[in-house]
């Protein structure tokens, strides 16, 4: 029985270290504009027998960023050089990421292909779940 047991606990270690979540990566490179990042994930791949290796370099990671309303039309006090004055944002404030090559950041995997992603629902038409491939950047760790 213990022989049973220890094929079921390795089959089941390999379906859990096949299935990508979430996982620590290093920035190599940043692309402001396009808002992705190339980046190298810091987990191994552990195979069946054991042997461990890097992954290849991702590229042209979609980078999250945020969109905030900050007391939208509505006057607040802010003091500019000792000053205080009444101010008001009329528009949306994006955001934007800024990544610097080195940065840890927080890289999450879609649980379907991305490749045809739209404002819509769609069919991702490949058959990839979890998968390096699908990465977002989430966020900065270190």
């Amino acid at each position: 029985m213990a022989r049973d047991t220890k094929f079921l606990d390795a089959f089941a270690r390999q379906i859990k270290l096949s299935i990508h979540t979430i996982a620590p990566a290093k920035v190599v490179r940043f692309d402001e504009n396009e808002r992705k990042a190339d980046i190298q994930l810091l987990f191994m791949t552990v195979y069946k027998d054991g042997t461990k290796e890097a992954y290849g370099l991702l590229e042209d990671v979609p980078v999250l960023f945020h969109r905030f309303k900050i007391n939208k039309g509505q006057p607040f006090q802010i003091k500019i050089n000792g000053v205080t004055q009444t101010a008001e944002i009329d528009q949306e404030l994006v955001y934007t990421p800024f990544l610097r090559a080195g940065d840890i950041v927080i890289v999450g995997f879609a649980e379907r292909a991305l490749d045809n992603l739209t404002n819509r629902p769609f069919d991702p038409e490949f058959h990839r779940t979890h998968d390096v491939q699908d990465a977002i950047v989430l966020g900065v760790l270190m």
